[in-house]
């Protein structure tokens, strides 16, 4: 045990190097800078924006439209004649992004129970994701200001009724059940909490399980070119012991990267969304979410924990045969492509599908992919299915195992030194 313990510790020195911390520490950076840059412009989006609005009616209801836009949270540069083109040319050089028209004849329209158009000119500048929130916010406005004109042409013919009882006759209470509890919310209050919590734990693991493997094959191939392999292979040690070290080496500064971009990027999102997906959530939303059990508790992220370090260690397990066999450090990139295939599959249908909606074939493969069960694990902790947890974590045991032993044969063999996969070129 001592042995090993040294091996891990000596692997651990030489893989976590500079090279290796940098681009870690880069990432982080680059994650809260990008964040912190989106958050802060969509900030200034959040701000009155500039909408013109002509209004060739002049009434009282054409005027109660342009105050609900004023406190919907718009600039309102009001305009009562004009053509809409020279309107449109002031409002670009105002940075604005909507033109309203509001018709001749509108409040008379109105009152004999015609419905009225109100023309909009969106005035797009970028495609940008915060460039399209500004024309939903316009769209929100307008929504309010069409619910605010029927209420008043409801109280008009019916004085004293409550409008929203009119056109909202049935309300309906949600409940949603997980398992064997229940609470009063809406499925997507619930769907997106958990999407919260969740979200960065497949992204994370996708881009570390690669990183790593790249890392540990890249090593392997490396101490084969220098000829330094042969050295460590002559000290008295087990192969497989050498092989396992080497892998938990690699697997603990995984797991160190994991933590470095779940950081990164969960802060990324959060600036972006505004803490939506930060993790943050109201005190009625979580007193809910405890009541329906989706609560990680010390002891689950505990098993998530585990099973994702044995994800990490299972492609660090077939990275080490990949290394063994590559001719030099160049043809990693081409050799670790089946592995990044068997990566990719298990993380896109986890994302959009229920796996267990697949056909048996299709699900039985699925679930032969040893990375299929840290990226359902978070889920099935949540809807308290912690059996098929615990059986995902033994089968990435028995296949890490499994590959540790395939490993210890060829490095317990001298062909380690001189087995090569080559890749065969054209002579032109």
């Amino acid at each position: 045990m001592r042995k090993f313990l040294v091996l891990v510790k000596k692997e651990t020195k030489e893989l976590l190097t500079p090279q290796v911390l940098m681009p870690l520490i880069i990432m982080v950076l680059l994650f809260v800078f990008i964040g912190k840059v989106i958050g802060t412009e969509a900030k200034k989006a959040e701000a009155k924006q500039n909408i013109s609005v002509i209004d060739f009616d002049s009434t009282a209801i054409s005027n109660s439209v342009i105050e609900m836009l004023s406190k919907s949270g718009f600039k309102v540069s009001l305009y009562e004649k004009g053509d809409v083109d020279s309107v449109i040319d002031e409002t670009k050089e105002k940075d604005g992004t909507i033109v309203m028209v509001i018709p001749k004849g509108f409040e008379s329209g109105l009152g004999v129970s015609e419905s009225q158009d109100i023309e909009t000119y969106a005035i797009l500048k970028n495609f940008s994701f915060l460039g399209s929130r500004d024309i939903e916010a316009a769209k929100v406005a307008l929504a309010a200001i069409n619910d605010f004109v029927s209420n008043q042409l409801i109280l008009a013919k019916a004085p004293g009724v409550d409008p929203q009882e009119l056109k909202v006759p049935i309300k309906v209470k949600e409940h949603v059940i997980v398992g064997d509890k229940m609470a009063e919310t809406s499925p997507e209050q619930v769907m997106g909490f958990v999407t919260s919590q969740t979200t960065f734990i497949p992204i994370a693991l996708f881009l570390v399980i690669i990183i790593a493997a790249q890392m540990i094959a890249t090593a392997i191939a490396t101490e084969k070119e220098n000829k330094t392999l042969e050295t460590l292979l002559s000290t008295p040690v087990s192969r497989n012991v050498l092989v396992t070290a080497k892998m938990v080496a690699a697997g603990l500064i995984a797991l160190l990267a994991a933590i470095f971009y779940m950081f990164g990027f969960r802060y990324y999102m959060n600036e972006i969304t505004g803490g939506a997906m930060g993790g943050s959530a109201s005190a009625l939303v979580s007193e809910v979410m405890k009541d329906l059990g989706l609560v990680l508790t010390p002891a689950g992220y505990t098993i998530l924990g585990l099973s994702l370090f044995f994800g990490i260690l299972c492609a660090l397990a077939i990275a080490v045969i990949i290394g063994a066999f590559a001719e030099d450090v160049k043809s990693i990139q081409v050799l670790i492509t089946p592995l990044m295939i068997m990566i990719m599959v298990p993380y896109f249908l986890t994302m959009f599908l229920d796996i267990g909606s697949l056909s048996p074939l299709v699900r039985y493969v699925v679930f032969a992919i040893p990375f299929t069960h840290p990226f359902l694990a978070a889920p099935n902790l949540f809807l308290g299915n912690y059996a098929a947890v615990f059986y995902g974590i033994l089968y990435e045991v028995v296949f890490f195992s499994i590959f540790v032993y395939i490993a210890g044969r060829i490095f317990s063999s001298d062909r380690i030194l001189t087995m090569k996969f080559k890749l065969k070129t054209r002579k032109a």
